[in-house]
């Protein structure tokens, strides 16, 4: 049986008798190793254990917020977003320079000017009633 990511607690040998976070990075790792390991069992190639290395974290906590712990240096502010965007941006498998171009445009411009394709706030009316159903003001049955 060959278990992975969330669906495992994965021994960390780096770390005796402690387990490996539940992160997307594990898991990836976890399931690459692990059709390795199906392979290996199917007689193509040797199995071998998970070994984690962790590398830190980054994370991203909305507008110039950020935390990050790059190979164990803590960061915070706008230090830690330039790496938190710098490590997405390479983990990225396509799309990089749109991805960029607009981190770069909402950096300097307004937000509405970056998100094309949004209706204006003050296009949107703020009443309960639909505004496509147009109410009679006749009385039923005239």
């Amino acid at each position: 049986m060959f278990a992975c990511g969330d669906a495992a607690a994965v021994p960390d040998v780096t770390r005796p008798g402690e387990v490996t976070a539940m992160t997307a990075q594990h898991a990836t790792r976890q399931g690459r190793l692990a059709a390795r390991n199906v392979a290996a069992s199917l007689g193509s190639g040797t199995p071998r254990g998970y070994r984690h290395h962790d590398l830190g974290f980054v994370v991203e906590l909305g507008g110039h917020d950020a935390a990050a712990n790059p190979l164990h240096v803590p960061l915070s502010g706008i230090a830690a977003k330039a790496v938190t965007r710098g490590y997405h941006l390479l983990s990225m498998p396509t799309n990089r320079a749109r991805t960029a171009a607009d981190w770069l445009l909402d950096a300097v411009l307004p937000r509405q000017t970056v998100q094309l394709g949004l209706v204006r706030g003050p296009d949107v009316p703020l009443e309960t009633a639909s505004p496509e159903l147009v109410r009679s003001t006749t009385p039923q049955g005239r």
